[in-house]
């Protein structure tokens, strides 16, 4: 589920003033129990719930912020909710300042990496003071969905994005490898929207001959190209596209000349000519 499904309106709310730290657990309860995920729990149990997880410490933070979150068993999926108290709350913050906003968080108890995922979403988020400014202003509910959601949903869609991974593979230009090299290309050209590019490179041999603590290593039959081919290939592809270049690796038995490796890509746009 995304933060736009699990981040409801019925569950957001603006308090002019709240008197103490259960009031506003309270008040968090009442919002979380409006969405039908909790309709099981009364809203007496969700409050037990996140008045038991801040015995363990407080979810106040520093710069008005807080997060108060709880698990509980039975539920289906993760309920997020907002409340902002203008004039400010003791909540037991770290800068034993005043809290004035609160992201709650009710989650699955069987949920345990994804709830942490979406605190660290949270957090960061309130790290920025802008955010924070932002969300002050925020004069409705609807108001405070939109301004919160803004910048989760871009991150979100920036994780949607990581379905690829980068093969750099590193080909050293002798007689041996010049079929290999060709076997290469086949394998990156057959692999469906995947762009790739070939770059030549000097071997590191070339530069440090010419230093004397390494000139008795060189020799003229090393090879001095490199040719490294970069590809961009779905993360569907990944398993099989190894397979074929680890065959090549085996083939050449243990002569160096034929190097890979694969990494994530983070975010990925535009597209490359062959």
């Amino acid at each position: 589920m995304t933060m736009e499904k699990m981040l409801q309106e019925i569950c957001i709310d603006i308090k002019q003033s709240v008197p103490d730290k259960k009031s506003v657990l309270k008040i968090i309860a009442h919002l979380a129990a409006k969405n039908p995920i909790l309709q099981k729990y009364s809203e007496e149990k969700i409050y037990e719930s996140l008045q038991t997880r801040e015995k363990l410490g407080s979810t106040g933070f520093s710069n008005q912020i807080a997060i108060p979150h709880c698990a509980m068993e039975g539920i289906s999926d993760f309920i997020l909710g907002i409340l902002i108290v203008s004039e400010g709350v003791e909540f037991d913050s770290l800068d034993k300042k005043l809290t004035k906003i609160f992201v709650f968080i009710i989650a699955p108890s069987s949920h345990k990496t994804q709830h942490l995922r979406i605190l660290s979403t949270i957090s960061n988020y309130l790290r920025n003071q802008d955010n924070i400014n932002k969300l002050l202003l925020a004069n409705s509910p609807n108001a405070i969905r939109e301004t919160f959601l803004r910048h989760t949903l871009d991150k979100e869609k920036l994780e949607e994005q990581n379905v690829y991974q980068l093969f750099q593979v590193v080909v050293q230009n002798n007689d041996k490898y010049e079929q290999c090299f060709e076997e290469i290309l086949d394998i990156f050209t057959s692999i469906e929207d995947c762009n790739f590019y070939i770059v030549e490179a000097e071997n590191a041999s070339k530069y440090l001959y010419k230093m004397p603590l390494f000139s008795m290593f060189w020799h003229e039959n090393q090879p001095q190209q490199n040719r490294v081919i970069t590809a961009i290939v779905r993360k569907s592809f990944v398993n099989d596209t190894a397979k074929k270049l680890n065959m090549l690796i085996e083939k050449s038995q243990t002569d160096p000349g034929l190097l890979y490796f694969v990494q994530d890509i983070y975010y990925l746009n535009g597209s490359l000519n062959i």
